[in-house]
């Protein structure tokens, strides 16, 4: 821990983004308070599917997604649906989801999500040291697995940005599937296995590990959602929350999709849409994968965790308001049950949260540019829990004078200018 340097730093958001930002601030000796309407790692962090993988730098839309379009409207079990009565206010958010994934813009992307997911391990690693947490980290690696050579062959760009990063990919064959996972459904014929991935098992419990280190460190943890943060003269002087006014040397924006109207009060419109997402949990499946499985034909992840099998994914485009729609998740039974013939499901436990998403995958990241003392710390989609560490480390970073030990272009906030 650093020496105390006077500065009091509010972090908004107690997310896993949040407490880890919350974390690395502590550690530079700062003294910080962590807001949030819920307790810590209650929202979406708790629902994570709990993938760690470093090499997951392939943006969400990639070219020929367009031709995709009209069964996002028709099928509202598919991957990725938009509901209806919500598309009129989603379309400006679309329009820009589209051109983000053309060729041309592909590839600066994914080497920013590369500087920001590569180093999650080791990032990773002093936090989980000191509030005893390795034990929920797993690096037994991640298995990509289709069911047709069409299908291998339509993935072909994204396992090319991903071995642009250097790791390892072992394609295999329908032989090698059958050796690594016994159970699996005998359809698939191809996969590919990235070895130096692996898996939290307990993504709920590792907020709540962290948040409790950090306030026994003597952390802050209020609970109260923040409405409004004070400026003057250039500087954010307190946040004002449901229990009045507190005064701070310093802002972290990070409270995922909440984010949106505390940074238009300070004069910045993001893009920022919910990609809802749902999965189920089965407390005795019957069958349990040795490692994380991914479905890419159904787009989908299989995640052995500590209170059983998780299944997830889908991404539903309906606004912060509209209710759950839990057939989606009841979709994720029978895609479980078709993946792992002989599942079982009974007790299984459904959920729905709001994975904050721009349109060019990349989150907001670094310096507010009209604001001496805020930082962005925003829209990682579904790359919370993955990018999570790099991004506390770059916000300490920058909060104590330090140069970022990556480059922040890519992620400011003026690119939405």
């Amino acid at each position: 821990m650093g020496e105390t340097t006077g500065r009091t730093i509010a972090v908004i958001g107690a997310g896993i983004v949040g407490t880890v930002c919350a974390t690395y601030l502590q550690r530079d000796g700062h003294t910080v308070i962590l807001f949030d309407h819920n307790g810590p790692g209650e929202m979406t962090s708790f629902g994570n599917t709990g993938g760690i993988s470093p090499a997951s730098v392939v943006p969400i839309a990639m070219p020929g997604m367009l031709k995709d379009a009209p069964k996002w409207l028709l099928d509202p079990s598919g991957p990725l649906y938009v509901k209806w009565s919500y598309l009129p206010r989603a379309m400006p958010w679309l329009a820009q989801f589209i051109l983000a994934g053309s060729r041309k813009r592909i590839g600066a992307i994914s080497a920013a999500l590369a500087s920001l997911n590569m180093p999650t391990f080791d990032a990773y690693a002093p936090l989980l040291k000191s509030a005893g947490l390795q034990h929920l980290f797993h690096q037994t690696g991640q298995l990509f697995v289709y069911r047709s050579e069409a299908a291998f062959e339509k993935d072909r760009l994204g396992i090319v940005l991903k071995q642009a990063t250097g790791a390892r990919i072992d394609v295999l064959g329908a032989d090698d599937i059958r050796q690594m996972e016994p159970a699996l459904d005998r359809g698939f014929v191809k996969a590919h296995y990235i070895e130096s991935h692996g898996h939290c098992k307990n993504p709920g419990e590792l907020v709540k590990g962290l948040a409790a280190q950090f306030a026994q460190d003597g952390g802050t943890i209020v609970k109260e959602r923040v409405r409004s943060i004070e400026i003057a003269n250039g500087e954010a002087r307190a946040v004002i929350g449901d229990g009045g006014r507190h005064a701070v040397d310093g802002v972290v924006i990070c409270a995922g999709i909440w984010s949106k109207p505390l940074v238009r009060q300070l004069g910045f419109d993001v893009p920022l849409e919910t990609h809802r997402g749902y999965h189920v949990t089965l407390p005795e499946p019957g069958t349990m994968p040795n490692r994380m499985i991914l479905s890419v034909d159904d787009k989908i992840a299989l995640t052995p965790m500590e209170m059983g099998l998780r299944i997830a994914g889908t991404v539903e485009i309906a606004g912060l308001d509209a209710p759950p729609n839990y057939a989606r998740a009841e979709k994720l039974l029978d895609l479980g049950r078709r993946i792992f013939p002989g599942l079982q499901t009974k007790g299984y436990t459904q959920w729905m949260g709001h994975r904050p998403c721009t349109p060019d995958s990349l989150p907001v990241l670094g310096p507010s540019p009209r604001h001496r003392n805020v930082v962005f710390a925003f829209g990682h989609g579904h790359q919370g829990l993955l990018g999570a560490s790099k991004t506390g480390q770059v916000t300490a970073e920058i909060l104590s004078g330090r140069r970022p030990s990556i480059n922040l272009a890519p992620f400011s906030i003026e690119r939405f200018a």
